[in-house]
């Protein structure tokens, strides 16, 4: 699933596609985007899509074909996913959607929104994150997808502040590097990885350093 066009959220796509044999695609990209140039199962995205795999619950909760209809910006017509596992434990994937957006959905679903786990829309912009949104998902955690020294500001200080007053625990790439949620535990790869350009090479059981950085080692 492809959120939306930006760069940001489609721009891995491609390498994925020549990597991985991608067999059905869900997105809100116009037909004529190249991404989906040679791509024969397509769906734009669309609430109220839903499907199993394996025990796990996928629910699309937006955009609506009216609101795919009119859209001003981008962001609007994020695809909004809901993965919901067997023991009960949610996660909302919201890509960019803001405070019209989440307005939106907590008008249609209110309460139906509460997920374990959210993902910080628009990387914590100060235009998402609104309190009524907050306090129809209640989640127990929010992850912030931003980059170190963020050139936007990502994620806002008075966002911060709202997951804050909730008490809600906040994760943020730009501390904690990549993420891993597992079984309803995480870790953060800076706790686990002292230098991410390195790794072990597990079958001759040696330290190995990348090109570039050679002499430094992890123990």
């Amino acid at each position: 699933m492809l959120s939306h066009r930006h760069s940001d959220h489609v721009g891995g796509a491609a390498s994925l596609r020549s990597a991985l044999p991608v067999a059905r695609w869900s997105t809100s990209l116009a037909a004529e985007h190249p991404l989906l140039a040679g791509v024969a199962d397509h769906q734009r995205c669309e609430a109220g899509q839903r499907w199993d795999r394996d025990g796990v619950a996928f629910e699309v909760l937006h955009p609506t074909a009216a609101e795919h209809a009119g859209a001003a910006k981008l962001n609007a017509v994020s695809c909004v996913l809901r993965i919901t596992d067997a023991a009960g434990r949610s996660v909302l994937l919201t890509g960019d959607i803001e405070s019209p957006q989440e307005a939106a959905l907590v008008g249609r679903l209110g309460p139906a929104l509460r997920s374990t786990l959210l993902l910080v829309p628009h990387h914590g912009s100060k235009t998402s994150s609104t309190d009524a949104f907050l306090d129809a998902v209640r989640p127990q955690v929010a992850t912030v997808q931003a980059g170190y020294r963020s050139r936007f500001g990502y994620p806002a200080p008075e966002v911060l502040a709202r997951y804050q007053a909730r008490g809600i625990m906040l994760v943020r790439s730009d501390h904690c590097g990549a993420w891993t949620w597992s079984d309803g535990t995480f870790q953060c790869a800076r706790d686990t990885r002292r230098r991410y350009w390195h790794w072990a090479d597990t079958a001759l059981g040696a330290e190995v350093a990348s090109p570039g950085h050679a002499g430094e080692r992890r123990p």
